[in-house]
Order: structure tokens, then sequence, then C-alpha cells
């Protein structure tokens, strides 16, 4: 990213730190109205940079529970084993609230005013993603007293169930302003200042789309049929796809080349090395054995063709990859290539993620031939986005070899629904590696079949088992009175039912 750098700098250094320390943000309540007045152009640059660093930042606490990551040294040991206490979550919650929350609030409200729909559009998708990055981890949440600064300053919490409204309408709305003719408004439409899509709408309309499907398929746990025919319904339009239609189009930011302006995983490596290392369960698929199998079994194939570009080799040189055991600290493989190169993106959903949505979804409504049509395409979009570079020098990522893992590792029965769905999800879980969608997804399915960490009790988690949700922040706990009693486990989400 090469446009308005500034912006991010001070974001990264801060919330990785915080992350990292503990050490807490100002409170969330902040009035927008009350910010310096910054023109659209400006604002959503630094909404996207700032929200785009936030949740990768965040990733690496909930992809620990899901053993994508491992604590290996430092504070992020505890978090291997759900110690880790509630003030280690005021980093993202504060600063999605008060960095790109609010700065996407004054987005739309100058959109409005300038009509300027592009911007009005962009700003709900976002908005949308941000409050459904924290409800999913969070449960419930302040969103319709949110962002009133002295006017509320203890904010009520609005059930999960009405955010996930909320959400759905501002994609619904959003995609109502992004498909207005730019010949009909007079505000001038984003351009570069949109660093993920350079203000294309069509884009932004697919992304917005996806964004629909994926919060569909979350409710599976109600109405699996209902919930799977809205994705569907969210990805098509009768016949024709109309979600993120291939990798060039994901909603995705590219952060650029300076240290303090890089990627965050690449950020954590460089001033946290080797806290955080990859986990037992995520390498051992990589390796082609079983999440449950010791993590020095020797690799088993089809070896998966992406490992090279998901994982480092341990020890350096050696053709080893290995995992850490949750709860048992130990720096093994590191995140590879792809992710942690100081340019690398956060992606925030895709065209891999919109397949595989589809592949579960047609398995529930029994459409065998396009659920495996839809788990094909989605493995060999995430094979043609990730192995790239080095990566692609490996022997296990020729043509002949990806084509034998599709054959093995993503091929469906076809007659036995457990077994195919624990296959989509399982591939599913190997191609989102570093989203935290795939916690959603573990908890709305239970695959991949993960082990719980070693001396995970905790008074946070007195049953020791994975988490199923994030206790709220310290900072909200103190400041604001209306904050729930949670811990890891208690009350579970909406969608996550019992």
């Amino acid at each position: 990213m090469k446009t308005k750098k500034i912006n991010i700098i001070a974001l990264t250094l801060s919330t990785l730190l915080i992350m990292l320390t503990g050490c807490e943000l100002e409170k969330v309540n902040i009035n927008p109205d009350a910010a310096v007045t910054a023109p659209n152009s400006s604002l959503l640059t630094s909404a996207q940079a700032n929200l785009a660093f936030s949740i990768g930042v965040h990733s690496i606490l909930t992809n620990t529970y899901i053993q994508h990551f491992s604590g290996a040294n430092g504070d992020a040991a505890p978090n291997d084993s759900y110690k880790i206490n509630a003030t280690y979550f005021n980093a993202v919650w504060n600063s999605v609230y008060t960095n790109s929350l609010a700065e996407l609030d004054i987005i739309k409200k100058q959109g409005v005013d300038q009509n300027s729909p592009y911007y009005v559009g962009i700003a709900k998708i976002l908005t949308a993603y941000a409050y459904g990055e924290l409800t999913d981890q969070f449960g419930d949440i302040p969103r319709s007293e949110a962002l009133k600064g002295a006017e509320i300053k203890t904010p009520k919490f609005d059930t999960q169930e009405s955010v996930y409204a909320f959400i759905n309408q501002e994609l619904d709305d959003a995609i109502v302003e992004l498909s207005k003719p730019a010949s009909t408004f007079k505000g001038v439409p984003p351009s570069s200042d949109d660093v993920i899509y350079r203000g294309n709408a069509a884009n932004w309309i697919a992304a917005a789309y996806t964004l629909k499907a994926r919060y569909a398929l979350h409710t599976s746990k109600f109405n699996a049929a209902t919930a799977a025919s809205k994705a569907i319904d969210a990805l098509y339009s009768g016949s024709t796809f109309r979600a993120i239609a291939n990798n060039a189009n994901d909603l995705q930011l590219n952060f650029g080349a300076s240290v303090t302006n890089s990627n965050p995983y690449f950020q954590q490596q460089t001033f946290r090395p080797n806290w955080v290392g990859l986990g037992r369960s995520f390498v051992n698929l990589l390796n082609g054995n079983s999440v449950t199998d010791a993590p020095t079994k020797a690799e088993t194939a089809p070896v998966d063709p992406r490992r090279a570009a998901f994982a480092t080799q341990n020890p350096t040189a050696s053709g080893r990859y290995r995992g850490a055991i949750a709860g048992i600290p130990g720096a093994f493989s590191l995140i590879g290539p792809f992710y942690a190169t100081n340019t690398s993106p956060v992606i925030f959903t895709s065209f891999v993620e919109a397949k595989f949505i589809e592949a579960e979804a047609r398995l529930i409504l029994g459409e065998q031939a396009a659920a495996q049509a839809a788990l094909t395409a989605a493995v060999t979009a995430s094979f043609n986005k990730v192995i790239t570079g080095a990566a692609a020098a490996d022997t296990n990522a020729t043509p002949a070899k990806r084509t034998k893992y599709l054959a093995t590792k993503a091929t469906l029965t076809g007659n036995n629904f457990d077994k195919d769905l624990e296959t989509i999800i399982t591939q599913k879980y190997i191609a989102l590696f570093t989203n935290a969608e795939v916690f959603v997804d573990y908890r709305r399915t239970g695959h991949p079949a993960l082990v719980p960490a070693v001396g995970g009790t905790s008074a946070l988690n007195p049953n020791g088992l994975i988490p199923r949700r994030l206790p709220y922040p310290a900072s909200e706990q103190i400041n604001n009175p209306n904050t729930p009693i949670a811990n890891y486990q208690t009350p579970r989400l909406w969608w996550d039912g019992n």
C-alpha cells in the first residue's frame, strides 16, 4: 500500500505493543461529531488500513484457539492455554470502535451530505464487517448506542441477533448505494483513496454479497437448510454468480514495504521474534497427517501443496515442518511467506471463501455434484492464490501433486454427509489460514476435531475446553456497567446454540 501511509503508522506499532503488553487504550466511546473535520478521501484510507491491521493482529489471538497458531514465548504463551487475561482484548475492541467504526460513521454522514453514495456504500460494507468481527467473538456488543461520546457514555449491549439484522441491512443498503450510476450524483467517487478496490463499485457489490452469504451460513445451527438457501441466494442471482468471482477481486488490503507500514504478521515476527509459531493441528494437516498425530510424525503423501507458502521449515533448510502442541510452548515452524512478508495481505473475505460457503450450502441442500464442483474450485483457487514465488518451486506443489491432493483430500463421498462436511470444513480450515472465520466454523461444526490445550483450565475457562467466545475486554468491564458477565465458554453466542 503506497497511499497515505501515515494513517496506518500510528496504529501499527501502538496496537501491536498494546496487544502484547496489555496496556489500555482510550475509552471506546468517542463522539464522531467532535472529530476534526477531514475529507472522506483521507478518512477512507485510514479506516481501511486501521481495520485491516486490527483484525490481522486479533486473529493471532483467536486463531491460536483453533491451533493455526501457537504461543511459544512471552505473552503469547498463556494465550496458548487460554490463560490470557481480559486486558489483552482491549486493543482490538478499542481500535475497531475508536478508529475504524468512528471514521466509517463520519464517512457515511459526509457521504450523504455530499451526495457521494459510493463512499456511503463502501463505509456500510466495512461497518458491517467490523461489527461482524466483534460480535462473532464477543456476542452481544454496543451497536445502537455506540459512538455517541458524551451523549451516551455507557452504551447498552445489543443482542447478537439484532446486530446481525443490522449487518444484513447495512449490506443491503450498501448494494443500493453502490448500484447508483455515477452520472446521477454530485460527489466525487472514491478512487486511489480506496486502497482495496480503487473505487470499483462492482467489486464492492460482489464483496457485499459474499459477506451476506457468510453471515447467512453462520446460522446453520438453527435451521441448516434455511441458512444454506439464504447463502446460495446471496451468492447467486438466478444462475449468475454475483459474489467475489476470482482471486484478483478478493476483499483484502496489501501492506507497504516499510517496517512501520507493513503486514501485522511480519511486524509480529519483527518486534516479537518467535513468540508466535504454528500449531500442531494445522501443520499436521499440511504434512498430510491427522490433527491428533504426534507433531514429530513423518509426513504422509500427499503433502499439502501450500505447505511452503503457509509455513517455514523447522529446523531451517531441513525440509521438515513441525507445529507445537497447544499448551506446551515451543518455537517450531513459523508463519510462512505468503502471509508474513512485509507486503503480505490481510484478507477480509475472498473468492476461496465464497466457494467454500457454496460447497457447504450445496451439501446441506443435497446437491452433491454442485457441492463437489464448488469444493474443487475453492481448493484450486487457494492453490493458485498462495503458491507463488519460492513456494511454487516446492516439489509438493507441482501440477501433478495438486491433482493428487484434490483426489485424495478434497473429494466427497457423495453418500456420507458427516464425512463430507468434515472434508469441506477441514479444507476451509487450511485454505483460510490466519482468517478468524475458521474459529466460527469450528464452533458451528466441530471440525476439525481439535484436542484442547494441555493445562487449559483457568478462572476464565473453568472446564479447560477450547474457547467458544471471548471474555469482554477489561477496559469495557471497568468503564461500562452494562457489560455482561462472560468467560471463554459462557454465555454461548446467539448462533452457537447449546
